[in-house]
């Protein structure tokens, strides 16, 4: 009989008066990560391989490209890789090309409709018009998608000019995500956005004016300089706007970029803390359901039934996401993946007539159950009925945490939903976080009394099927001594069976 899981304050929040503000300290990441096992580097290109020789499952997939080019650095990003240089941009689109059609080729690419792809870098902007058409064409010829597919361009405003968005409505796209932050010029200039509120409406209206196209901001709450009643007005000029959507993001604060420095020296004010935050969450969804937009997610709106919202959402939900360029991130059968981001790599690997994969990292057990509650969290409630169907029985596994949820303001119960409340919808990352906590301690205890999932480590098992199929060559590269087996990672070396997953990969790296 094996001991019950500890509910801890990470998993269940506080139960305080004011659970919208205070329920947990604050919120540390845009997105929860599932668990997973780290294949060392001579182990990639054959997982990447076997995956996609592979007919795709059930549900929808999507394709994520990357354009790694940006002419400046906004003061909050931690994502720059390379400063646009046009000769770059265009021997990077000819790799890209190349990248497409020889991923093309592979039958899992050919077996099922894509439903959503995404542009994304990066500024897609800083392509030409012509390269935006080559790409488009490309991705049509070779890729199936669906007749209904959604195809979004992300876009800064700067440099979009009325070429380039010709250009996208005949390559294809029919979305256009542009990340507008604040409508207020002055602090869209202490962020290093360049352009004014006036150049944001122009464009904006340009881009409706097509009538092809989905038409969608990110607005960010808490950011320095911005007040509650600074945050309305830009509500305000969103709905003013006229435009097809909007996302509503709270501003996380990174380490390492030049907002988080200024802030440092004391040259930019503090951002809204979390209570403040809550406060602006609060706000926003107050404003928008007044005007009648409609909620596709915990923080995505529709004005009209043009935007779709469906890339975000299958990103969310463990959905297949096949990636395409350098620094692009990408998901096949729950095992995460990300190609390489330096550009001489990216290449290299194109060049040697190879997937360009710098790290795949073999997904958990649970990594179905996991999808499915993150479709949930997105979405504002589980459907514990449906989400049982994962192959993890929720509804009864999980009741301990989820009557501390309601309990504590995060939820409350409607039959077989369990339905965030606004406070739930605010934390929902962290409740996603600790909900996969939970579940990984129950099937920890539930593996100790020899019945996890089946009996057996299906990280384990991955490793091993991957193993006997790798040439002699590359196991000789492997390190003596150690195997990947059943029970993980082991060997003549102490390392304990239950490592943490950055000690298997420091130890891999040495």
């Amino acid at each position: 009989m094996t001991k019950p899981v500890v509910l801890t304050e990470a998993m269940t929040g506080r139960s305080v008066p004011d659970p919208l503000r205070h329920a947990f300290d604050l919120k540390t990441s845009a997105h929860s990560r599932g668990a997973g096992t780290p294949l060392p580097p001579m182990m990639w290109q054959e997982s990447w391989n076997q995956l996609m020789s592979k007919p795709f499952g059930e549900g929808k997939r999507a394709a994520y490209f990357h354009i790694p080019f940006c002419r400046t650095k906004c003061s909050y990003c931690g994502f720059f890789q390379n400063t646009t240089k046009e000769a770059m941009v265009e021997k990077y689109v000819d790799y890209l090309v190349r990248e497409i059609e020889m991923t093309a080729q592979m039958p899992n690419v050919q077996s099922a409709p894509i439903h959503a792809v995404y542009f994304g870098g990066g500024t897609p902007t800083d392509l030409t018009a012509e390269q935006i058409r080559r790409l488009g064409k490309v991705i049509r010829d070779n890729l199936p998608l669906a007749n209904d597919c959604e195809v979004t361009f992300e876009s800064r405003f700067n440099g979009l000019t009325d070429d380039k968005i010709d250009a996208c409505v005949e390559a294809g796209f029919n979305r256009f995500s542009l990340g507008v932050q604040t409508f207020n010029s002055e602090i869209r200039r202490k962020m290093s956005r360049i352009d004014t509120e006036e150049v944001l409406n122009e464009r904006l209206q340009k881009l409706m004016s097509t009538g092809q196209i989905a038409v969608v901001v990110d607005l960010i709450f808490g950011l320095p300089y911005q007040t509650m009643e600074g945050w309305l007005e830009d509500l305000d000029k969103l709905v003013e706007s006229g435009i097809d959507g909007a996302d509503l993001y709270q501003l996380i604060l990174m380490g390492g970029t030049r907002m988080a420095a200024s802030i440092e020296k004391g040259s930019m004010p503090e951002p809204a803390n979390t209570a403040e935050k809550a406060g602006m969450f609060k706000a926003g969804i107050e404003h928008l359901n007044k005007h009648h937009y409609r909620r596709l997610s915990v923080s995505h709106w529709g004005r009209t039934t043009r935007e779709r919202n469906i890339y975000n959402h299958l990103s969310k939900s463990g959905c297949d996401v096949i990636p395409f360029g350098s620094g692009a991130g990408g998901n096949i059968a729950g095992h995460s993946m990300m190609l390489h981001r330096k550009l001489d790599d990216y290449f290299a690997a194109i060049d040697n007539g190879e997937k360009p994969v710098m790290g795949v990292v073999v997904p958990s057990a649970l990594y179905k159950a996991f999808g499915a509650a993150g479709a949930g969290f997105d979405l504002g409630y589980l459907n514990l009925k449906e989400m049982d169907k994962s192959g993890f029985e929720f509804s009864t596994r999980c009741e301990p945490l989820f009557e501390e949820w309601v309990a504590n303001g995060l939820a409350e119960r409607s039959g077989h939903y369990l339905n965030l409340t606004l406070a739930g919808q605010f934390w929902a990352v962290n409740m996603n976080q600790g909900l996969q906590a939970y579940m990984l301690e129950l099937t920890e205890e539930v593996a100790e009394s020899g019945n996890h999932m089946g009996g057996h480590n299906k990280t384990g098992d991955e490793l091993e099927k991957l193993m006997a199929k790798m040439p002699k060559s590359m196991l000789d590269k492997m390190p003596k001594g150690h195997s990947f087996g059943k029970d993980g990672f082991t060997g003549k070396e102490d390392i304990p069976s239950g490592c943490p997953v950055h000690k298997l990969i420091n130890w891999i790296r040495k």
